[in-house]
């Protein structure tokens, strides 16, 4: 186990050596493909998830949890490309489950 710290999470945290390259390696695409800013911003969304998921009790980061913090952080938001009465039914759907009404698909 290694302690790696990263940007936005103050402290060294335990993770394996595969979970530490993972995190380098896609630190790294994201810096080649898309800026060092980029890289950055994804380091701060990952280190704050590793934050919260320390806080929760998780005692170290693994492979499978980095790359699923990873992947998670990465995905771009959806663009809204619904119709009209896409937006419509998606609003109803919204307001039924704050309500706690049944949602369909």
């Amino acid at each position: 186990m290694e302690h790696i710290t990263v940007a936005g999470h103050p402290e060294p945290f335990p993770a394996s050596a595969v979970a530490e390259a993972l995190l380098q390696q896609r630190l790294e695409t994201a810096r080649e493909t898309r800026g060092a800013a980029a890289a950055e911003n994804l380091e701060v969304l990952v280190g704050t998830r590793i934050g919260t998921l320390l806080e929760e009790g998780m005692p170290s980061i693994d492979l499978a949890t980095m790359r699923s913090i990873v992947d998670f952080v990465e995905t771009p938001e959806e663009e809204d490309t619904a119709t009209g009465v896409g937006r419509a039914l998606r609003g109803v759907k919204e307001k039924l489950a704050q309500r706690g009404g049944p949602v369909g698909g």
